[in-house]
């Protein structure tokens, strides 16, 4: 599985433009945000700096769905059948790489919290990354889920669909507690939701809800039981 993981991540390196965007665009939101209205409190600037790293990172992610999409109809998939790798393996690998695209948007937007005066101690800042980066795992499995299971201009509408829909309900733009009351609950029930609020309770010094910490290992074995099934009903059609 190694050598496979590593192939592709040196793949995604000769790839970036895509990568610059999702940097560029969060960054760009949080500085614009954080400069409106009067001064923020820490507590508004870990929610906006939270919400904007997630927001480059949840993007990102499925968008690597359409990258999947793209290499099934060249037929690199059927290629890679003839290896001696297993479906959980492929899955694993391709989910860790996925994952391995969030970075830079995480640490630009962390940086640019520092800069902005967001304050928190050497320990929240490496939970509050690590926690932005682990908790990204059910959404790149389901942009991997959409890549096998679409054609590449469908994975990619549904990967924007996605990716706008669920930040805004998730409330990675917009504080939860503004929502109406239905809209709260739908809210809560999304992956994002729950990737958001954990580290943000890092940041604002709280231990993390346990609804949430349940939540989002729910999404991420549903969401890696979808990845694994979209990859054999692939095999099964190529």
């Amino acid at each position: 599985m190694f050598p496979y993981l590593w192939l592709e991540l040196r793949r995604l390196v000769r790839d970036s433009s895509y990568v610059l965007v999702s940097v560029l665009l969060p960054v760009g939101m949080f500085l614009l945000f954080s400069s409106l209205g009067d001064e923020a409190t820490n507590h508004d600037l870990v929610q906006l700096m939270v919400g904007m790293a997630g927001f480059g990172a949840v993007g990102i992610t499925l968008n690597s769905g359409t990258g999947i999409a793209d290499d099934r109809a060249r037929g690199w998939l059927r290629q890679l059948r003839l290896l001696p790798l297993g479906p959980a393996k492929v899955v694993v690998a391709r989910g860790l790489c996925a994952m391995a695209l969030s970075l830079p948007p995480i640490a630009i937007v962390c940086a640019a919290g520092a800069v902005k005066g967001v304050d928190l101690s050497v320990a929240q800042w490496a939970g509050v990354a690590a926690l932005l980066w682990i908790g990204i795992a059910p959404v790149a499995l389901l942009g991997l889920g959409i890549g096998y299971l679409c054609a590449p201009q469908q994975a990619q509408a549904i990967g924007l669909a996605l990716f706008v829909g669920m930040s805004m309900i998730g409330g990675l733009w917009i504080e939860v507690s503004d929502f109406p009351g239905w809209l709260q609950v739908v809210s809560k029930i999304t992956p994002v939701y729950s990737y958001a609020e954990i580290p943000r309770s890092v940041g604002w010094d709280r231990a993390p809800h346990a609804l949430d910490i349940g939540a989002l290992a729910a999404w991420t074995v549903a969401l890696m039981a979808l990845a694994l099934f979209a990859y054999r009903r692939t095999g099964r059609r190529a």
